[in-house]
C-alpha cells in the first residue's frame, strides 16, 4: 500500500446517478475503511485535531477502525459529536482537519470525513447503543429549532444529565438537514432521522409544529419550569413560489 495515496471512494456511475436522487457517494466498506485508517501516522502531536471545530479525538477513532474495533470508534465519535453520520458527509473536512494532516504535506491526507461516516454508518447498521449519559440532574432546558445547532446543543446537554425539550416550527425535526440539503448528498430516512432517533435515546423530547412567539412564548417556557432557553432558529426564511 502506498501510504501517500488515499483509498479511492466508490461512487455511483455518472450515467446512473443522472437518473436518480440516491446518494452519489457509497463511502467505504469494511476492508477499504481499515486500509485507509491504517494510513494514519497516529502523530504524538496530531495537527488534525485542532483543525476540527469540535476537537474530536481523530487519531483515536481512526486507530480503532484500523484495528477493526468499529464499535469503539463509533463510541469515541459519540463523545464529541451528535451528528457523526451527517458531518462525515457534509462537513468541509478538506479545509479543516484534513487540511492540517501531516500526510497531506507530501501526499494525500487521511480521508478523515469518510472514516467518520463509515464508523457512524456501521454503528447504525449494527444497532450500537450510543446513549451513555450522566444521571439526571433535575434541570430543564428548552431548545428552539431542531437544526444542526439545536441538535448539537441538545445532545451535549442530554449527555450531561439535563432534561431537554426541543421545539420545531415545521413538521419534521432536522432543520436544514431535512429541508435544505438534497437527498443525493444527505439521505434523510437513512441518516438524518437516525441521528434524531439517537437524540431521543438520550432522553431528548421533540415537539414539532410549535412556533415560538405564537404557539408559546419564551416567557411561558420559563413559567413551565425551563431554566434556560437555547435559540437555534436558523439563518434563513423560505420563499414560497406559490406554484400549485
Amino acid at each position: 500500500m502506498d501510504r501517500l495515496k488515499r483509498i479511492p471512494v466508490r461512487e455511483q456511475d455518472p450515467d446512473v446517478r443522472n437518473k436518480n436522487f440516491e446518494e452519489v457517494c457509497h463511502g467505504y466498506n469494511k476492508e477499504e475503511a481499515v486500509q485507509e485508517a491504517s494510513r494514519c501516522l497516529t502523530c504524538k502531536n496530531p495537527l488534525c485535531r485542532p483543525g476540527c471545530p469540535v476537537n474530536i479525538d481523530i487519531p483515536k477513532f481512526i486507530k480503532h477502525i484500523a484495528e477493526e474495533e468499529f464499535e469503539e470508534s463509533a463510541k469515541t465519535l459519540a463523545k464529541y459529536s451528535a451528528l457523526p453520520a451527517v458531518c462525515g458527509r457534509v462537513c468541509p473536512q478538506e479545509s479543516q482537519c484534513e487540511k492540517t494532516c501531516i500526510l497531506g504535506k507530501r501526499g494525500e491526507p487521511v480521508a478523515i470525513g469518510k472514516l467518520e461516516r463509515f464508523a457512524a454508518d456501521w454503528a447504525r447498521e449494527n444497532d450500537v447503543d450510543l446513549s451513555d449519559k450522566e444521571p439526571d440532574n433535575g434541570h430543564k432546558v428548552a431548545i428552539i429549532g431542531t437544526g444542526p445547532a439545536g441538535i448539537t446543543c441538545a445532545g451535549e446537554l442530554a449527555k450531561w444529565g439535563y432534561d431537554v425539550t426541543m421545539f420545531e416550527a415545521l413538521h419534521e425535526p432536522g432543520g436544514v438537514l431535512i429541508y435544505g440539503i438534497p437527498e443525493f448528498r444527505l439521505p434523510k430516512e437513512k441518516v438524518v432521522k437516525s441521528e434524531v432517533e439517537n437524540l431521543k435515546k438520550l432522553g431528548v423530547k421533540i415537539e414539532t409544529n410549535v412556533l415560538i412567539g405564537q404557539t408559546v412564548t419564551i416567557e411561558e417556557l420559563f413559567e413551565e419550569g425551563f431554566e434556560a432557553v437555547f435559540i437555534g432558529s436558523g439563518a434563513g426564511l423560505p420563499k414560497f413560489m406559490g406554484i400549485p
